[in-house]
């Protein structure tokens, strides 16, 4: 069931309403139930799945509490892992329908297994409250990917109505909708245009592909906006996934950004064990005799995050192209971090600052390796790729380019497109200035909060894309 429809929306708001409808100790079951039922409507399939690993989950965390075995961890940790790449990878499973939500609720179960057995949460004894942990509803579309420490305290105890946080959460919803519907569906036709092969001007090409990259954020942040206001209208903060990616100045900065919950994943999971483990330790032993203390101590790292970055390629999509989008990151960072170093000393030479006119040139310098990244990750093969990258860098011709424009969308839907980004811009601004403005609009008085709220409203109503004859994209990152 997508987060678009009006099914969720109607079970949305019946959560929203029973959920403060109903004492406070049973509120925790309105938020169960009305997964179960979301789940439910998704399939079978999707309850059968989600069902077994919250078991799995369940029983291993006490099991893993009683005997701290880390071959007890390595095997259920192994089933629950195993079952997630079974049905998205194995040719054996193509058939199959894939659980909504499967990557995410997999990630989050394998994780508490482990802070189980680390000692970092308590084993649940409840069988329901563990299923609510991995199947709570409104994040199990496209996550953000959660800690028990982070969500499961929330889910339990009940919250009581906050007239300032459900507007924020409000208003954090409507903005996710903005973002999706108004702005990234429409520039879906951009895409499309770039993947309708033929010969395309360089200027063309380039474009597209930052125009990708921009509906990338726009439906994924905004899918993840809606969620976390849904939850924060019920008193449930969930993890921040997007914090103004397009602002960062370095490739690690961005990854800092872009997609959080999943890079924190990894990084607590499999970056910090490797690289603290007694392999890694001697690596780094090793390597300082060659390479010197500084540059020795970040091999262990440099390879975890190379091998890290792999995996988050293949998590996209077990491809070429996915392979080389996570060795690309994987490579940048690793260099990165064996000649920071390097930098250090140069720009101590240099006497370069780390902030004033330098800001802006790094913060480009990072939005052009993203870019070069980008033409492998909507595309279906490396020739596909490297095709579109050798028409970027062909001779530009601008003969006929406002044909070509309006060819892909009408000269009103690219003003829309430009003033939805633009709205988004600046309140990315303002939010990286520390600036709550969901929280600050709650805060203001009704005359100016409501209508406000009501101008979104509005403005996705009629601008969103959707109705009769169209077409709705479904999110991006719903079939990872």
């Amino acid at each position: 069931m997508s987060i678009l429809s009006l099914e969720f929306l109607l079970l949305a708001a019946c959560t929203v309403l029973l959920y403060y409808l109903l004492p406070l100790r049973i509120r925790w079951a309105v938020l169960l139930v009305a997964s179960a039922v979301y789940v439910g409507l998704s399939g079978w399939h999707s309850a059968a799945h989600l069902t077994v690993v919250a078991l799995l989950m369940w029983g291993g965390g006490l099991l893993l509490e009683r005997k701290r075995s880390r071959l007890l961890l390595a095997l259920l940790v192994g089933l629950d892992m195993s079952a997630m790449l079974l049905l998205k990878y194995a040719p054996i499973a193509q058939e199959l329908l894939v659980p909504v939500g499967l990557s995410y609720f997999t990630f989050q179960s394998a994780g508490y297994l482990v802070d189980v057995y680390s000692g970092k949460a308590q084993a649940q004894k409840n069988p329901l409250r563990a299923w609510l942990f991995v199947g709570y509803f409104p994040q199990l579309a496209q996550g953000p990917i959660s800690s028990w420490k982070e969500l499961g305290p929330q889910l339990m105890t009940g919250h009581r109505l906050e007239p300032e946080q459900f507007i924020s959460g409000f208003t954090l919803l409507l903005w996710g909708y903005f973002k999706k519907l108004v702005i990234a569906d429409r520039l879906a036709a951009t895409t499309d245009a770039l993947l309708g092969g033929g010969s395309l001007p360089g200027w063309f090409v380039l474009g597209g592909v930052v125009l990708y990259t921009v509906r990338l954020y726009m439906d994924f942040s905004g899918g993840m906006d809606a969620v976390r206001g849904l939850s924060r209208m019920m008193g449930v903060e969930l993890p921040e996934n997007f914090r103004r990616p397009f602002f960062a100045t370095s490739v690690a900065d961005y990854w800092r950004r872009w997609h959080i919950t999943l890079g924190k994943w990894f990084r607590a999971y499999m970056l910090y064990p490797l690289t603290t483990s007694r392999a890694g330790i001697a690596l780094g032993r090793l390597a300082s005799k060659s390479l010197g203390k500084r540059t020795g101590r970040a091999v262990p790292s440099a390879l975890a995050t190379l091998l890290v970055f792999l995996l988050i390629g293949l998590w996209h999509a077990a491809n070429w192209n996915a392979v080389i989008y996570g060795a690309y990151f994987g490579l940048v960072m690793a260099s990165s971090m064996l000649l920071e170093p390097v930098w250090k000393t140069t720009r101590a030479t240099l006497r370069l600052p780390q902030g004033g006119f330098m800001t802006p040139l790094r913060i480009v310098r990072t939005l052009g390796l993203i870019l070069l990244a980008q033409y492998f990750a909507f595309t279906a093969s490396p020739q596909q790729s490297l095709a579109l990258l050798g028409q970027t860098l062909a001779p530009w011709s601008f003969e006929g380019c406002a044909a070509q424009l309006t060819a892909v969308m009408a000269p009103l839907e690219w003003l829309i497109a430009g003033a939805g980004c633009a709205a988004v811009l600046v309140v990315d601004g303002l939010c990286e200035r520390k600036v709550d403005v969901c929280t600050r609009l709650a805060r203001a008085p009704i005359a100016l909060c409501w209508p406000v709220l009501l101008a979104l409203i509005l403005v996705i109503a009629v601008f969103g894309m959707y109705g009769t004859g169209y077409n709705g994209a479904d999110f991006l990152y719903t079939q990872f």
